[in-house]
């Protein structure tokens, strides 16, 4: 049969066991918070510990109260700094802008300018809220990384070697291809946002 010190020791460390997900200060807290209610009520009831130990309550339960006022404790007492939330619509049109502007004109500005768009964009739906990680990594592939891929590839095979014939009679279709990615991703997200 176990004492009395052991079954306190016992319940404490379930407690601690459970309460693994508190900062190591809450938990810290927490734990000598138990021990100095429990040494209380033992000196105010010395023969039903085991009755204030499960007047205490549960080990799992405690640790999960314990971390619910934690969270609830970074609320009101302590204002998080609130981050303007861009509109869905804006990194769907930065991502299609970004794919037209290359082809607006022969010039290096433009095709900085959109890289910066797109890179823009990018963050954008990474940081926000309006879409699941899954559909962020979705739209991303579809809107920007295999266009991007197709044009790398196309630069590589038939641009650099200077195959001008398959440039003439394949570059509009890839292009057409490339842009209709972009679009079809760009739809895409914007129909699989949150409201």
């Amino acid at each position: 049969m176990k004492t009395d010190e052991t079954l306190v020791q016992d319940y404490l460390a379930a407690v601690e066991r459970e309460s693994t997900a508190l900062p190591p200060a809450a938990r810290q807290e927490l734990m000598a918070d138990l021990s100095e209610h429990i040494e209380v009520a033992r000196a105010e009831r010395p023969d039903d510990l085991r009755e204030i130990l499960r007047e205490v309550g549960d080990p799992r339960t405690i640790a999960a109260t314990a971390l619910h006022e934690i969270g609830d404790s970074t609320g009101p007492s302590a204002p998080k700094p609130s981050r303007r939330r861009s509109p869905a619509w804006l990194p769907v049109l930065l991502l299609v802008t970004s794919a037209v502007l290359p082809y607006a004109g022969e010039s290096v500005l433009l095709d900085w300018t959109s890289l910066i768009m797109e890179i823009t964009a990018v963050v954008m739906v990474c940081r926000s809220g309006h879409w699941t990680p899954a559909r962020k990594w979705a739209g991303l592939i579809l809107t920007t990384l295999v266009p991007a891929t197709m044009n790398v590839i196309w630069y590589l095979v038939v641009v650099a070697p200077g195959h001008d014939s398959v440039i003439d009679a394949w570059w509009l279709p890839l292009l057409a291809v490339s842009f209709a990615l972009t679009l079809w991703g760009a739809g895409w997200l914007w129909r699989t946002r949150r409201h």
